[in-house]
């Protein structure tokens, strides 16, 4: 009986140790570029907290950054979602999380250059742009592609 077992067992490791091995290739989504830089990052709410006029330009690594000036508005517009809004070939939309506590929240940006397809994903915390401050030093993301 044991040893039928063993022979079972034996069989059955065999089998899949000579089985076709699984798909392991994958393909990268970074795009092949220079990184895109947010300049100037500034946020603007009003005193009530229910807009906030997002200003920046985004510079794509060569040319000259396109101005892009985007609205939020809520209750709070500091911790709403926000967009599309169109700045060139740019689209821009936003979310606010607050996943590590309200203290430490954030917004994450997604840029979306329609020409070519690639997208950034900037993020600044709610006290990088506190009190309407420019967000120095600039911040730089590398581009992914869109499928």
């Amino acid at each position: 009986m044991q040893l039928t077992q063993l022979l079972i067992a034996t069989g059955l490791l065999a089998s899949s140790a000579f089985a076709a091995p699984a798909d392991t290739s994958s393909k990268s989504m970074m795009a092949a570029g220079p990184q895109w830089t947010l300049q100037n990052t500034k946020r603007v709410c009003n005193a009530q907290d229910t807009s906030c006029t997002w200003t920046f330009g985004i510079y794509p690594g060569a040319g000259v950054a396109t101005p892009c000036t985007y609205v939020v508005t809520g209750a709070p517009a500091s911790h709403a979602n926000g967009g599309p809004v169109t700045c060139g070939v740019y689209t821009v939309t936003s979310g606010w999380s607050g996943q590590f506590g309200p203290e430490n929240g954030f917004t994450t940006l997604s840029v979306v250059n329609n020409e070519s397809r690639q997208i950034i994903w900037p993020a600044y915390t709610d006290k990088q742009v506190a009190g309407g401050t420019v967000v120095k030093p600039d911040q730089s993301y590398a581009p992914a592609a869109l499928p």
